[in-house]
């Protein structure tokens, strides 16, 4: 054969070789029952390793604490550790630390002080990724709590989220294992809702789901799409039109520019389009409705909260809660890290479920799994 016969013969194969490959990473799509069932095949399950890093596939992960409140840091550093990820601290902000000229101009004065402190936080909190230029990070709330298979959770979550922005822009991401465009992703909250004309993503057996009579009250009813109802071990990831409680959350770089304008340096008047000069989680749900930021969520939550024993008061540094004497509880993990840190600690296989009516009481942590899901699209 003739060499210029020969570099057609190569030049014909790669040409193949790379159509193929964009055919496979196209979702492939089925009619099924409504609404419109789409079976996700795009990057390979595996591809998800910097999940599995000390910093859960973000640079860097922060908690938010106060410095009157140490015994909160310890759970996370310890809770963090047995994780195996890492967490850096931001300080909480108490009412006599805010300057009374620093309140935004919308600010609603009807809110406690306390909440207003709280913003802050989040807001310095914020200010941190955009100064030291972080593609990403993580916020947490020091009372969080995490499923002891987190890292398994976020794959499962990250493969959901890569998946509905495939839809839009059929672009492979390259920066981060959650995908490119988004600019905050939801993990922990108190209720959320979808945009019912989006795209959303089930996926169906996952054993680290707390049944409904698990769910503490929601402050926002459970998110539907007419001609589907999910199941209960199913997990629902949508693009989120509000949500409620910020004690989990991940912010792109993008995402913290433009909170930071919108509810603290409010440009050109922003504020008035954006924010209602309310608390933080409310603020925010209300920018991510109306289309000035692109978020995601999982429903139900994937990470829940930890209460320490010891009086009510103890687990609130914004509200002046009252009450008796309580136990060590956490809410919304089925295989709770906070509770099982005495097991884990000791060496045991196994961990002990939350409550004691889920479907496998102990479990050893490696053998837990999920399931690929699905896109649907609704009618």
């Amino acid at each position: 054969m003739a060499f210029s016969q020969l570099r057609f013969v190569q030049l014909l194969l790669v040409v193949f070789g790379v159509a193929f490959i964009l055919f496979k990473l196209r979702p492939t799509t089925h009619r099924g029952t409504a609404p419109t069932q789409q079976v996700w095949s795009g990057p390979n399950w595996d591809d998800f390793d910097a999940i599995r890093n000390e910093t859960l596939g973000v640079q860097k992960i922060f908690a938010i604490n106060l410095i009157s409140r140490p015994d909160k840091r310890d759970n996370i550093v310890l809770g963090s550790s047995l994780s195996n990820f890492h967490v850096d601290w931001i300080d909480g902000v108490t009412p006599d630390e805010v300057d009374a000229k620093s309140y935004p101009y919308n600010w609603n004065h009807g809110h406690k002080r306390t909440e207003y402190a709280a913003r802050r936080a989040h807001i310095n909190g914020l200010q941190r990724v955009v100064q030291e230029r972080l593609a990403s990070a993580i916020i947490m709330e020091d009372d969080a709590d995490w499923d002891v298979s987190i890292k398994l959770q976020l794959e499962s979550f990250a493969h959901a989220v890569r998946a509905l922005q495939l839809q839009d822009t059929q672009k492979i991401p390259t920066e981060s294992p959650y995908g490119d465009d988004w600019d905050i992703l939801w993990l922990g909250h108190c209720g959320m809702s979808c945009k019912t004309d989006f795209p959303f993503y089930l996926t169906p057996n996952d054993p680290t789901i707390p049944m409904p009579q698990h769910f503490l009250p929601l402050w926002r009813d459970p998110p539907t799409f007419e001609g589907h109802e999910r199941a209960n071990h199913s997990r629902l990831i949508c693009t989120a039109s509000d949500a409620v409680c910020s004690m989990f959350y991940a912010v792109s770089y993008r995402g913290a520019q433009r909170i930071l304008a919108a509810l603290s340096v409010n440009p050109s008047g922003l504020a008035e389009e954006i924010d209602i000069g309310a608390q933080f989680d409310v603020s925010l749900g209300r920018i991510c409705g109306n289309g000035y930021l692109r978020c995601f969520a999982p429903y139900p939550s994937i990470t829940g909260g930890f209460h320490q024993a010891g009086p009510r008061a103890k687990s609130s540094d914004i509200h002046d809660e009252v009450g008796e004497e309580e136990g060590f509880f956490s809410w919304g993990v089925v295989y709770s890290t906070m509770l099982n840190i005495n097991r884990i600690l000791k060496g045991e296989l196994t961990i002990h479920a939350t409550w004691d009516d889920v479907d496998v009481l102990d479990v050893i942590p490696g053998d837990i799994t999920m399931e690929k899901g699905a896109i649907y699209s609704p009618k």
